[in-house]
């Protein structure tokens, strides 16, 4: 049996999909027997979030817990599913010909350790992202997680000796604040700059303290603010600058600027 692209026993609770990866977490639906062994045209991640889950894998530890990652490259047969009901888990997929150009087919099915797996485990959280700058934090997310992944590991082209700014990385900051309303990818930044894109996101980290995702939030959460200070009502506000929706952009302007829209906007009122 083989299933689709990013296909799995398991019903969505939420799901983000950027620059060919495919992040989402899953409540598993099918009962242990109903589960056929099968085969993925991609390679996935599986972080455990709940519940006790078995494997067939080859290389694969016969059971995993809450934490445990395991990953599985493209055309692994096995079956797989969660001893008893409740089981819950993210999936990170990822097309073959991208494995195979981040060094992810060597090695066959095995479980994550140490930093892989942590990393892992803080990008399950990060599904159903919705805004720019999330979408941005996930797909350098990806890369982080393959780089530490790969059984060959890239050597990191943007290791840099001294504290200056590399003309690159300014640019490439300057266009994420710039065209901060639209959509980025972190693997057409780094090919620009001529870099991969882990480095990139690396770089970004050492010189200016966020990540790229961070850093174009910021930018848009700026201009909302500049455009809130015009007169322009909040929901559209929101609504223009790609938000989910009114609620996760006051969640977020709040985390920036420690207060809601409305209450910053009303901080210009005089009396």
């Amino acid at each position: 049996m083989r299933l689709l692209h990013a296909q799995f026993y398991g019903s969505f609770e939420a799901r983000s999909d950027v620059a060919g990866f495919s992040l989402a977490r899953l409540n598993a639906r099918a009962a242990d027997h109903d589960v056929e062994p099968h085969e993925h045209p991609d390679g996935h991640f599986i972080v455990v979030l709940a519940g006790r889950y078995r494997s067939s894998a080859r290389g694969a530890e016969r059971l995993l817990g809450p934490g445990d990652v395991l990953w599985n490259p493209p055309g692994t047969r096995h079956r797989d599913s969660f001893v008893e009901p409740g089981g819950r888990f993210a999936a990170l997929s990822l097309g073959a010909s991208q494995a195979a150009g981040l060094g992810l087919l060597d090695g066959g099915a095995r479980r994550l350790r140490d930093a892989a797996q942590r990393f892992a485990q803080a990008l399950a959280g990060k599904a159903g992202a919705l805004d720019l700058g999330g979408l941005l934090q996930v797909e350098a997310g990806c890369h982080e997680l393959c780089a530490l992944s790969a059984t060959v590991p890239r050597a990191d082209a943007a290791a840099i000796g001294d504290r200056r700014e590399p003309a690159w990385l300014r640019r490439c900051m300057e266009q994420l604040v710039d065209d901060c309303e639209r959509p980025l990818r972190l693997a057409d930044l780094a090919a620009s700059a001529g870099v991969h894109p882990v480095s990139l996101s690396r770089a970004f980290r050492r010189r200016y303290g966020l990540s790229p995702g961070q850093l174009q939030r910021r930018a848009l959460l700026n201009r909302a603010a500049c455009r809130l200070r015009e007169g322009q009502p909040i929901a559209d506000v929101a609504a223009q600058l790609g938000f989910a929706d009114q609620s996760h952009f006051t969640r977020l302007f709040r985390a920036e600027y420690r207060c809601t829209p409305a209450a910053w906007l009303g901080g210009f009122k005089t009396f």
